[in-house]
């Protein structure tokens, strides 16, 4: 676990704080009014540096996937607004439902609409929210597509800088929506990037894949619910330890671990 700078600062003594902040241009002070990511998410919940195509988040429940998830891939729309051909930059988020992919994703109290909103942009002037063709608009031209992953198809037809894909691991089609829809979808850009929030499930084929691939294409980011303990209940964490410490389902849903075997299965992966 590793501490966010707001709270690595807030440990100074008074005039140390002063003279960090005194150091600071104005702009980037006024910023700090926000709570910027940069300055309240944690390192390993900030983008990674590199040319990626897949950065997996394979953590316990609470660990703040969602907020992480949000916050990076509104970054890298604001940072990637025309393509090389100067065309408006499309990206897409999917959830396992549509319905997650709107209430959790992009309507929920970690969500897009949120993050968008602690940057200073608001709807209707900044952006437009189409309620009809499910899509965020940004009046610098970027769209950003909601969907749900109900089939391998997802995707088909798009071209996309980048996406946000949300627990992954119960996506029914996961693998085939990945090798035959999203995957062919990330075209636009030199380095068209995935994001992946997960949770993971034993034995997933795309993320043991993913977990053994060491080319520097996947960056993988493990971490449990006590790296969050600053914004969760602890003693709700302590009663999930009291009741669940030291067993599958605790490593599993509690730690993020991946595990490859599934107990009482006749095979081994």
């Amino acid at each position: 676990m590793s501490d966010s700078l707001a709270k690595r600062i807030s440990r100074l003594p008074l005039e140390e704080q002063e003279a960090w902040l005194d150091s600071l241009e104005p702009e980037v002070r006024i910023e700090l009014g926000r709570a910027p990511w940069w300055f309240i998410g944690r390192p390993e919940q900030q983008l990674p540096e590199g040319p990626w195509r897949v950065w997996l988040m394979q953590t316990g429940r609470g660990w703040g996937k969602s907020r992480t998830g949000a916050e990076n891939l509104v970054e890298l729309v604001l940072a990637n607004p025309r393509t090389d051909d100067n065309a408006p930059t499309e990206w897409a988020i999917i959830a396992e439902t549509f319905s997650d992919c709107r209430k959790i994703c992009v309507e929920g109290p970690s969500g897009v609409r949120r993050v968008l909103e602690g940057r200073g942009l608001q709807e209707g002037t900044h952006y437009d929210y189409n309620r009809s063709n499910w899509q965020i608009i940004l009046k610098t031209g970027q769209i950003i597509h909601m969907l749900g992953a109900d089939s391998s198809d997802v995707g088909r037809g798009l071209n996309l800088s980048g996406l946000w894909a949300d627990e992954l691991a119960v996506w029914r089609y996961a693998y085939d929506t990945w090798t035959e829809g999203l995957s062919f979808a990330l075209r636009i850009g030199k380095h068209p990037k995935a994001i992946v929030t997960t949770t993971p499930k034993p034995g997933h084929r795309l993320l043991r894949q993913w977990n053994r691939i060491t080319d520097g294409s996947v960056v993988l980011t493990r971490g449990s619910i006590e790296d969050n303990s600053d914004n969760l209940s602890s003693a709700q964490i302590q009663a999930f330890k009291d009741a669940y410490e030291g067993t599958r389902l605790w490593r599993q849903e509690g730690l993020g671990e991946y595990l490859e075997d599934t107990p009482g299965s006749l095979w081994k992966y």
